[in-house]
């Protein structure tokens, strides 16, 4: 195979590559997430509250971590963020969300089931004893409808649970027991300390199951099935910070990065066919392509993967400044290969020689900037990590762009008879035939 046909071959797999990309970025509003700054949504900080009864440690801390991700699924928020701080606080970025108050009183809701024995009244108030049995051995919770069309929570024990329960039941035939979630001695009514309902054990209960009957409205059913099927956070979490993004602040200022990088797009392509002439037109060909295939990597991390690639502003401003690094990479080379020219060689080897010394130049500047990214990749968090994410995958699809697409095209232009004059190139002396 020639030179020419590898080429060829090599400028043909690229534009292979951005029809693929084309496909996975349409359309874009699926294939692109945008973070919390873009979207607007809710930003919250928690920290965990050490007692007696539950300690702060790591287990605890990881442990509610989990249960703030199943809950925060269980809403169905795309692309949350949801990540320790230190050793105390998480915090949550819930893009997209159109109630942060009814979001965030989910997620911090500590949801500790108890069962306990109505032992008396003092007006409206009921007195409650001693726990004796916790959401610990519950095992699931589903939102159904009484006889009379109203919602209640249907709840199964373990095996362990049911049997417990089977016991208490049977020794409580007549009397009334108190379901309670988050119990609060001080509250001024039986709704305020917790207690969702009273029933009277009418018989015996095997089997592990039961209900939770109330004045419940259908969503009230589900908030409540959805913090008991997840159980009881390990830690009381009290919240330290919160901000809501409205959606028109991010898309202000998206607007604002898109229309920025367009312009400095366009302001960089007119530069490099001012001074480059046909291969300040390469350049626009690669950044484009660039563009694209750097789009394309976006979306099918979004579609192929369970982690995605949630765009924010520090990404966005990321992927702005790969291109300038990208475009600086073909002044390094157009700029070796002028040299070349201008000592009398032909444009065929100019264009060689000058892409071969000038790519050396370019992965070593690269390279440092790169491994900068990565520092800030592992030992960043938020902003800061989502703009090193960028540059370093600008920096790898820039490498990949130069040599399988720019390298192959400057080749392939430079046996073009009409490139003999210098004009053309941007040079100031004639080539050598």
């Amino acid at each position: 195979m020639s030179k020419q046909q590898k080429y060829l071959l090599s400028v043909f797999f690229v534009l292979t590559l951005v029809g693929i990309s084309i496909y996975l970025i349409y359309p874009p509003e699926k294939s692109t997430e945008l973070g919390l700054d873009l979207k607007g949504g809710l930003h919250v900080v928690l920290k965990a509250e050490p007692s007696p009864q539950a300690p702060v440690t790591e287990n605890a801390m990881e442990q509610a971590l989990l249960i703030i991700r199943q809950r925060v699924d269980k809403l169905g928020v795309a692309e949350p963020q949801i990540s320790r701080q230190g050793t105390s606080h998480i915090v949550v970025q819930l893009p997209g969300v159109k109630d942060p108050d009814k979001a965030l009183e989910i997620i911090g809701k500590t949801a500790l089931l108890e069962f306990k024995p109505v032992i008396g009244e003092e007006g409206d108030l009921l007195k409650l004893g001693k726990t004796v049995l916790t959401g610990k051995y519950l095992k699931n919770a589903t939102v159904d409808f009484d006889q009379f069309g109203k919602p209640k929570v249907d709840i199964t024990f373990t095996s362990e649970g049911a049997k417990k329960f089977d016991g208490i039941t049977s020794k409580m035939v007549g009397q009334r027991l108190a379901i309670v979630l988050d119990y609060n001695p001080q509250g001024k009514t039986n709704r305020e300390r917790g207690v969702i309902s009273a029933p009277v054990i009418q018989e015996r209960i095997p089997g592990g199951r039961a209900e939770i009957t109330g004045d419940f409205k259908l969503e009230e059913a589900k908030e409540l099935a959805l913090v008991l099927q997840t159980g009881a956070l390990p830690v009381k979490l009290s919240l330290q910070q919160k901000r809501v993004v409205g959606p028109t602040l991010g898309k202000d200022s998206l607007n604002a990065a898109l229309k920025a990088g367009i312009a400095g797009l366009i302001l960089v392509a007119l530069y490099m066919v001012f001074y480059y002439r046909v291969l300040g037109l390469i350049t626009c060909g690669s950044l484009t392509i660039f563009g694209i295939i750097f789009w394309g990597v976006i979306a099918a991390f979004n579609r192929f993967t369970s982690w995605g690639w949630t765009l924010t502003l520090p990404g966005v401003a990321g992927i702005i400044l790969t291109i300038g690094l990208a475009a600086d990479s073909s002044i390094v080379i157009f700029e070796r290969v002028k040299e070349e020219v201008k000592v009398g060689k032909s444009l065929r080897s100019a264009a060689d020689k000058g892409f071969l010394f000038g790519f050396k130049t370019m992965v070593d500047a690269d390279v440092v900037t790169l491994i900068a990214a990565v520092i800030l990749i592992v030992t960043g968090i938020g902003p800061v990590r989502g703009f090193a994410i960028s540059l370093a995958a600008g920096i790898l699809i820039d490498l990949f762009t130069a040599f399988f697409f720019t390298r192959p095209l400057l080749a392939l232009v430079s046996r073009a008879q009409f490139l003999r004059k210098p004009i053309f190139i941007g040079a100031k002396e004639e080539t050598a035939s």
